[in-house]
């Protein structure tokens, strides 16, 4: 258990963190969120003491964190951070086992280790064991940043922001990989993020924090339903589903996922499929040279039909229906069951691609309906 009894902070005639005082149960996943500046980092970094705290008691398992050796209290913490920190001399292997061979473990126990993280992750031992970072893409480098944090087996760990760099469909599939991850190994894990979806997505308790101070803990259901003020509130931008009218009539572009990968025309095979690695997609929408919807080219279809320096225009499909950004959802997602397609293109009146709507999209869109708000 982490208890925090009155902990506060000062730089100089700035107090960033005033009396806090909140207990995390065992095996819970706790988010720290609020406006920028607010103090969660701040607390959060207490913790491991990469922050000294000025007042009050930091409790890990009863015992005051600023009691125990800084150096062991960090090695059996698990800390992973949005810039990811790998060390670009060592391979995947070596930056996964740095905490376990300061702890002294043998060859045999750290390979072993490795192995089952990178199973985890699906990520081959043969394959990645030997990479170094910079032959990894952005979310397989911050798989790994989190594979070292759990390495030593700690019972806690603190992620910073993790996922805040890394694109939009990497960075979700990375939040359920690593919820996933917390449920089976059980572990206590304090985040940190300025993003209401992912806490709401991610956390068994939230934690809001403004101007240094705790403002509400609660499940993300009851913050969601009863906010503790008008800050939490406003923040959230949700408001109750009385005061707003019109909600079944709600138009694509008020749900429509807006991080579209969009290529020209003129690119071609290996081009593609080097930007659908990069992004760890399957797809790219395919556009002319006035940005103009034609299709969409597919990982398999490359694999099936393509060939080195050969356009996308030969290898377009133009199956994926298409909306417009004023179709009613209702009727979006109508076509998207009939057609059992994974997605849909939606369009501007100028034929251009600016959204996608995806089956995730669905339950956004229920989340809008009943709380309102930006849905995106």
């Amino acid at each position: 258990m982490i208890e925090y009894r009155n902990v506060s902070k000062n730089y100089g005639d700035r107090q960033v963190v005033k009396n806090l005082s909140f207990t995390i149960e065992d095996g819970q996943f706790a988010v720290l969120i609020g406006p920028s500046g607010c103090g969660k980092t701040t607390t959060l970094k207490m913790l491991n003491r990469l922050i000294q705290s000025d007042g009050g008691e930091i409790l890990l398992d009863g015992k005051n964190v600023n009691e125990i050796n800084a150096e062991q209290l960090r090695q059996h913490i698990g800390y992973v951070i949005q810039q990811i920190g790998l060390f670009p001399n060592m391979t995947v292997e070596q930056n996964i086992t740095v905490v376990p061979r300061l702890l002294k473990w043998d060859k045999a126990r750290c390979a072993k280790r490795v192995r089952e993280l990178l199973a985890l992750v699906d990520m081959d031992y043969d394959t990645y064991a030997k990479k170094y970072p910079n032959e990894l893409s952005g979310g397989q480098q911050q798989r790994v940043g989190v594979l070292r944090a759990l390495a030593a087996e700690p019972p806690v760990i603190l992620m910073d922001e993790p996922f805040g760099a890394l694109d939009p469909i990497t960075r979700d599939s990375l939040q359920d990989e690593v919820k996933s991850l917390q449920k089976r190994l059980k572990k206590t894990i304090i985040f940190v993020t300025h993003d209401m979806n992912e806490a709401i997505k991610m956390a068994d308790v939230i934690l809001f924090m403004s101007d240094g101070e705790l403002l509400q803990k609660a499940s993300p259901e009851e913050m969601l339903r009863a906010p503790a003020n008008d800050i939490v509130r406003e923040f959230m931008g949700k408001h109750v589903a009385q005061g707003v009218s019109g909600q079944d009539n709600i138009p694509c572009k008020e749900i429509m996922r807006r991080n579209v990968a969009k290529v020209s025309s003129s690119w071609r095979t290996l081009e593609c499929v080097q930007i659908m690695s990069s992004r760890e997609i399957d797809s790219l929408v395919v556009v002319d040279q006035d940005d103009r919807y034609l299709g969409v080219v597919t990982i398999d279809g490359i694999k099936a039909h393509g060939k080195p320096g050969m356009p996308v225009t030969e290898l377009l499909e133009t199956t994926v229906p298409t909306v417009y950004t004023d179709t009613l959802a209702k009727e979006a997602f109508s076509t998207l069951d009939s057609t059992k397609s994974r997605y849909l293109v939606v369009l501007d009146k100028k034929e251009r691609p600016v959204g996608i709507i995806t089956r995730t999209s669905m339950s956004k869109a229920l989340a809008y309906m009943v709380w309102g708000g930006d849905a995106v």
